[in-house]
């Protein structure tokens, strides 16, 4: 009964701003959010192949695909100076986040909850089948991105990811956000 008393009296100081942490939904915030303009352009379809297939397997063959669960996500680096293309088919409706390291930690201390994620990002909305590539552009200056592969329930993705040297002459996305 002890601890049930403490824990509501740190929940009250908490979620009154009493404590130096907080215990409510918001585990983590930016000072710095990405804001509308530099998330753009967003991702698009495009009938342009990649140079470099970089992702096509997960640990074993490329038939068998990568695994994928209600509650977990496949996460990898969007190369600074490189375009970034997307394609994949899947037995499971599969969405594509693209967020800055910042917003990943809050995507993952949050078990996966998107709604914790703050500011703007860019997404590829859910689906099985990505036969053409779509195209994101904001790491051609900016090594601050992460794709994050999230699936709608337990299934199988067979990822075609690639990318294109493309370095921009200047900084581009979040990295040209005035105080990232």
């Amino acid at each position: 009964m002890i601890i049930i008393v403490l824990l509501g009296i740190l929940y009250y100081e908490s979620s009154a701003g009493r404590l130096p942490f907080s215990l409510g939904t918001n585990h983590y915030q930016l000072a710095n959010p990405p804001d509308f303009q530099h998330s753009q352009p967003a991702p698009a379809i495009t009938s342009q192949s990649p140079f470099y297939i970089i992702w096509n397997a997960c640990g074993s063959t490329q038939s068998a695909g990568c695994s994928m669960t209600a509650n977990g996500w496949r996460e990898g680096s969007v190369p600074d100076t490189f375009d970034y293309y997307v394609s994949f088919t899947s037995n499971v409706n599969v969405t594509v986040y693209f967020f800055t390291m910042g917003q990943f930690v809050q995507f993952s201390v949050c078990n996966g909850d998107v709604s914790c994620v703050s500011g703007y990002y860019n997404s590829i909305p859910a689906t099985t089948n990505s036969p053409q590539f779509t195209l994101f552009t904001l790491g051609e200056g900016c090594a601050d991105y992460l794709a994050v592969y999230v699936a709608s329930g337990t299934g199988v993705m067979h990822p075609n990811v690639g990318v294109t040297r493309n370095a921009a002459p200047s900084a581009t996305g979040y990295c040209a956000q005035a105080g990232s």
